[in-house]
């Protein structure tokens, strides 16, 4: 045992010497080794360099993507802002213009009222002097008739005379249009009046027709006919048209502007066939231009 552990170190000891002999400056072994291991160092310094430079790239390049992330932000905020302000200042001046557009349209809507009353004005005064025209005429025809009646001392002339006044043309009150129904069974309103040769209701037509519409909405039980009447100016057909139509067109104010019961009116028309008065003069043919109320 002694023995081989002997020998061991003997060798141990030979291969020791050898290795020192071996790295001994100026052996090729040694030279080698160096050469090695500086290249060695010298790469792994290098790839030390590498990383620090990449790592260094990495830092920047996640700098400059931060920077430009937040100054992306900034221009959305900035935009967003400058969008937000411009959409308002769009706002305002939209409603400026709208305002100042309703108030041209008001101004010129104002100048089309002023205009149409103007007209109006114009077309009454027109009117009401025809209208004075043909009244003055008329009395003037009717006193001619009276006197001449009055002369020759005519009974039958006088009494003409008395019939063909000029009739009253304003509403009549619903309690008046009740009492006359109830009294005689029949009333005339000359406030329901026509456009000239149509059957066409007047503006002024309305407050003589709302009358009767508050009777019948008193009456629940009332029923009527409307009975148009002309003069015997024209043809007899024409007339008897007209008539029918100007009765149908009460009924129609009455059933679809009021709300009257359909089933409660009828109408007929009958032209000149029911004269209140002479036809001879203009006074008389106004009394039998009428609208008659029958209770049925």
């Amino acid at each position: 045992m002694n023995r081989i552990m002997g020998i061991t170190v003997v060798v141990l000891a030979i291969v020791g010497a050898a290795l020192a002999l071996w790295s001994l400056p100026g052996t090729p072994l040694a030279d080698r080794t160096k050469a090695e291991l500086a290249q060695a160092t010298a790469a792994r310094d290098a790839a030390e360099k590498a990383l620090a430079s990449a790592r260094a790239e990495v830092d920047r390049a996640l700098a400059a993507d931060a920077t430009a992330r937040a100054d992306a932000a900034k221009a959305v905020a900035a935009a967003r802002e400058e969008g937000e302000r411009k959409l308002t200042a769009a706002r305002a001046e939209a409603n400026k213009a709208i305002a100042a557009a309703r108030v041209e349209a008001e101004k010129a809507l104002g100048s089309e009222k002023e205009a149409a009353l103007r007209e109006a004005v114009e077309q009454a005064v027109k009117s009401a002097k025809a209208d004075g025209e043909q009244a003055v005429a008329a009395l003037r025809d009717q006193l001619g008739q009276c006197q001449a009646a009055a002369a020759k001392k005519t009974d039958g002339e006088s009494a003409r005379c008395a019939t063909a006044a000029p009739p009253a043309t304003g509403p009549v009150a619903a309690a008046d249009i009740g009492r006359e129904l109830d009294t005689t069974g029949s009333i005339a309103l000359y406030g329901i009046q026509f456009d000239t040769g149509s059957a066409k209701l007047t503006e002024e037509s309305r407050a003589s027709i709302d009358e009767l519409a508050k009777l019948m909405k008193s009456d629940p039980d009332l029923k009527l006919l409307i009975v148009g009447h002309t003069d015997s100016q024209g043809d007899f057909a024409i007339n008897r048209t007209l008539s029918e139509q100007r009765a149908q067109a009460v009924v129609t104010d009455l059933v679809v502007r009021l709300g009257a019961d359909r089933a409660r009116l009828s109408s007929a028309g009958i032209a000149d066939l029911s004269p209140l008065a002479t036809n001879d003069t203009e006074a008389g043919r106004a009394r039998n231009r009428r609208v008659e109320i029958v209770k049925r």
